[in-house]
């Protein structure tokens, strides 16, 4: 199901942890391993001997990441440095070479109290991206994927997502559990309501469901359940007027993740129909 895989690296040995986990977890992918040398970062002059610096960093994060694929055993690896703007050359770079996913670090926040920064670069590939994205904010050795967890708040917006969790679930012939967080108990019909679906549809596919409707709070009650499994699974779709946002909800979990999480943004038809062309 995952058979091309994008990774971006700035050199620092920060991403070594994700170079490491989707090489163990999908060790017949074929990686793509990128660095952008960033043009476009305001208030700095490019000189000569800065893009020089720049170009000879973006080098050794390609040669550190492909090592390291290479000493987990992957044997189809390609490389690329572009220049641009990050965000950018990522989400793009990703969708022409058709891959299946974007894997890439974030800075945990389980020592602070703030939740709300998770980098520019990350932030902006998720608003962007059609493609999958995978966040790791800590190293994780839960492998092989045998448990998946899908975070629902029943809004057409997590159609996507939720297909992908079932998919992803039967490819890997995991177990899913199901989770969603009511506001209140008014709404409990609703949430049973989802959940009756997502179990409607997993059985087409041999899935094993469990399904939990809580009570709470929305971070704290995913996290939990969190623990439990080996990758999480959520969808991203919000929007305001032509702009891609991120809530709370998103940030705080993405940065304190004790597991991976796959984002699956939602899509609009014209959207889907250029997926469907691809």
């Amino acid at each position: 199901m995952i058979k091309k895989i994008v990774i971006p690296t700035d050199g620092y040995g920060l991403e070594d942890h994700v170079i490491r986990y989707v090489a163990r977890a999908f060790p017949s992918a074929e990686f793509y391993l990128m660095s952008v040398i960033n043009t476009c970062e305001r208030g700095v002059q490019l000189t000569t001997l800065l893009y020089k610096e720049m170009k000879e960093s973006a080098e050794k994060a390609i040669e550190r990441g492909k090592k390291l694929l290479e000493e987990e055993g992957a044997k189809n690896v390609k490389t690329r440095i572009l220049e641009g703007l990050p965000s950018k050359k990522i989400v793009d770079y990703a969708w022409r070479r058709d891959a299946d996913m974007i894997a890439m670090r974030v800075y945990s926040r389980k020592t602070t109290a703030s939740a709300q920064r998770i980098g520019s670069t990350v932030k902006n590939v998720l608003k962007k991206s059609h493609i999958p994205v995978l966040t790791i904010a800590s190293e994780c050795n839960k492998l092989p994927i045998k448990r998946v967890l899908f975070a629902t708040d029943g809004t057409h917006k997590s159609e996507r997502a939720k297909n992908f969790a079932i998919l992803f679930s039967s490819y890997y012939k995991a177990e899913m559990e199901v989770i969603h967080v009511m506001e209140n108990e008014s709404k409990e019909n609703h949430g049973k309501n989802i959940m009756e679906n997502v179990k409607w549809k997993a059985a087409f596919m041999d899935v094993n469901v469990t399904t939990y409707l809580e009570k709470g709070d929305v971070v704290e009650k995913i996290l939990e359940h969190a623990e439990n499994n080996d990758v999480l699974i959520m969808g991203l779709g919000r929007e305001f007027l032509f702009w891609h946002y991120l809530g709370h909800v998103t940030q705080a979990i993405c940065t304190h993740s004790p597991i991976p999480i796959i984002f699956v943004r939602h899509m609009k038809k014209r959207w889907e129909k250029r997926m469907r062309r691809k």
